[in-house]
């Protein structure tokens, strides 16, 4: 059975799948693209890699997966909320990548998967959607081959003070604003993620939960004056 927060985050996500691609592009200027591609690069995906997108969305992270490994890869988005994967089943059959790509329903904390079987594993700015950061992590790690290569990438707060006062005033301010612009849903979507990311875990404290799970070496890697994160580290 699903958990309260659980339960609060499909329900968000399920009303907003068909804007979600557009207003990530505007609301973050067009850094998310660069985000992803760090996310990409960081995981060394082979031509026959099979890679795992945890909280996958509509598949953004997932499409270019897909289009890093050759048709013998295999790309495995799983997310919570149905509509979000039918959005991106359809999204990637558009861009012809349905033979590289699967899509499963399940929790991040309870992957359906046997131990080892992908070369890397990652989720992208959803880490504070999920009820039990470190069971992501320790399922991430469980369903990732030795040597493979698990990543976060997650809103966090800007170090620069001054930075901060003007990018929590965009938050808490003008992203609730835009919401409302397209919709209700929307509205009430981004007021919670602005007030998610204020709560949001710093760099370090992801990288010292991915080392208790079994991931030595972690780093974290600021982008973008510090609003998001990458961290990463490698499976023994």
């Amino acid at each position: 059975m699903y958990d309260s927060k659980a339960r609060y985050v499909r329900s968000l996500f399920s009303k907003v799948p068909l804007e979600y691609d557009l207003l990530l592009g505007l609301l973050t200027f067009g850094q998310d693209r660069k985000w992803r591609a760090f996310v990409v690069e960081q995981t060394e995906p082979l031509p026959d890699s099979v890679v795992l997108d945890v909280a996958t969305g509509t598949g953004l992270l997932a499409a270019d997966f897909a289009n890093a490994v050759a048709n013998k890869g295999l790309v495995v988005g799983v997310d919570l909320t149905l509509s979000m994967l039918e959005t991106a089943k359809e999204r990637l059959r558009l861009k012809g990548l349905t033979g590289r790509t699967d899509w499963v329903l399940a929790r991040a904390e309870n992957l359906p998967f046997r131990d080892d079987c992908f070369r890397s594993a990652s989720i992208s700015l959803a880490l504070r959607n999920v009820s039990d950061a470190r069971m992501t992590f320790r399922e991430m790690a469980r369903a990732t081959t030795p040597g493979g290569v698990v990543i976060s990438l997650d809103f966090a707060r800007p170090p620069n003070r001054l930075f901060r006062l003007i990018y929590y005033d965009y938050l808490l301010g003008l992203f609730p604003i835009f919401g409302r612009v397209v919709s209700r849903a929307w509205g009430r979507t981004l007021s919670y993620l602005g007030r998610s990311i204020l709560k949001s875990r710093t760099g370090n404290q992801i990288a010292t939960l991915m080392v208790e799970e079994g991931l030595p070496d972690t780093r974290p890697v600021p982008l973008t004056q510090g609003i998001v994160y990458a961290v990463y580290g490698r499976k023994r």
